[in-house]
């Protein structure tokens, strides 16, 4: 697995099974991994926010969830395989997890949707132990991280939106007792159905961002961050990717 810096944010070059091999080593090493899912919109983010820069570049894994993160790469000669999207790979590893018996513990989002996602996980998944759910409004994260612990979950899907999940995870994941946590952004509500995602033929023409503004038009602000994203690669030219070094 090579790692590079994408506009000075680490992101790791790997098939999606690859990444799910990785994730499945780090359920055997007891402390918390951080696992990231960056796109252009969180490369951008990243620019203006040195603290959300420093949690991504300190994460234990960082995949390529975006079109725009590949198109970079082959601008720079530099080819990632493919685009780890961020839901497929919380249900692939939920998958493994069935099979591993490894409890997974859901956090975020509104209030009864990440339990309807953790229904539909269940009922996609023959046996797999949830450990238990719980919205994203709350102010103390103390009883969460206690509830997260009693349930001896070891992998934690967080939905609080960028940088709130990833901070989480790093904070708390080692009192939690977990060995995985994932940032999961929206993935609750396409779990959850309240949200449906792109067809599959958009999917595999990238042009999943064009279903969400469509389906959001609100998301408008953030769907600017793709053009402002290729400009500044065109501009950093041949070093906007390039080999991560640590």
């Amino acid at each position: 697995m090579e790692t590079y810096s994408v506009l000075g944010v680490k992101c790791s070059s790997l098939t999606m099974e690859e990444a799910l091999q990785i994730l499945e080593g780090f359920l055997s090493e007891e402390r918390p991994h951080l696992v990231v899912t960056v796109g252009p919109e969180m490369v951008m983010r990243a620019q203006e926010n040195e603290e959300f820069k420093a949690l991504v570049n300190g994460a234990d894994l960082v995949v390529p969830d975006g079109a725009g993160i590949l198109w970079a790469g082959r601008q720079c000669g530099i080819k990632f395989p493919e685009r780890v999207a961020g839901v497929e790979l919380i249900v692939r590893f939920a998958q493994r997890l069935g099979r591993l018996q490894a409890p997974l513990f859901l956090l975020g989002a509104a209030p009864g949707i990440a339990e309807k996602a953790g229904e539909n996980l269940q009922k996609q998944i023959d046996n797999l132990p949830l450990a238990g759910v719980n919205d994203g409004y709350f102010q103390d994260p103390q009883p969460i991280v206690e509830k997260i612990a009693a349930s001896q979950a070891k992998v934690l899907y967080v939905g609080l939106g960028s940088p709130a999940q990833e901070r989480w995870v790093r904070q708390h994941g080692a009192a939690a007792g977990i060995r995985v946590g994932i940032g999961v952004g929206g993935s609750f509500d396409v779990l959850s159905g309240a949200k449906k995602r792109a067809p599959r033929w958009m999917i595999q023409l990238h042009l999943e961002w064009l279903y969400r503004f469509l389906c959001e038009p609100s998301r408008f602000g953030r769907i600017l961050a793709i053009p402002k994203f290729m400009l500044r690669v065109m501009r950093a030219g041949s070093q906007a990717v390039k080999p991560w070094n640590e």
